[in-house]
């Protein structure tokens, strides 16, 4: 078999393919339909883990300050391990080191916490997130 060199090409054709703006708007509409459904798929699948939850909840607690303990606890779904993690929200918030962090107005239970920067109390956030 011989081997015979390719010319080199003599001119460049380039072609342009333009959008519409109907177009494009289908094309975007199709990019943050993918680009939400790579965030929402893998968080999805970490809220559904027990191990995982608990550690967002773990965090949360700490964020709300109070010390979220799953403890010797047999949890095998996330909506019980959701549910006990309200139960001792709920407890601590009896508690006197909550009431007092609530009348001066310090602490992560009350301050910089118990508003977020929307305007939205953080207790109505925690009772739309877990009834």
């Amino acid at each position: 078999m011989v081997c015979i060199p390719k010319p080199k090409p003599d001119q460049v054709i380039r072609h342009e393919i333009v959008l519409g703006r109907s177009e494009r708007e289908l094309i975007e509409g199709a990019l943050v339909a993918y680009q939400v459904n790579r965030i929402a798929t893998p968080t999805v699948a970490l809220l559904s883990d027990v191990s995982a939850m608990s550690i967002v909840l773990t965090a949360l607690g700490t964020y709300l300050g109070f010390k979220y303990s799953i403890g010797s606890l047999a949890i095998d779904t996330t909506q019980d391990l959701i549910n006990d993690f309200q139960n001792q929200y709920d407890a601590y918030k009896q508690t006197p080191e909550y009431q007092a962090a609530q009348t001066i107005g310090v602490g992560a239970a009350a301050g910089v916490a118990s508003q977020l920067p929307g305007g939205l109390p953080l207790s109505a956030l925690i009772r739309q997130l877990f009834g």
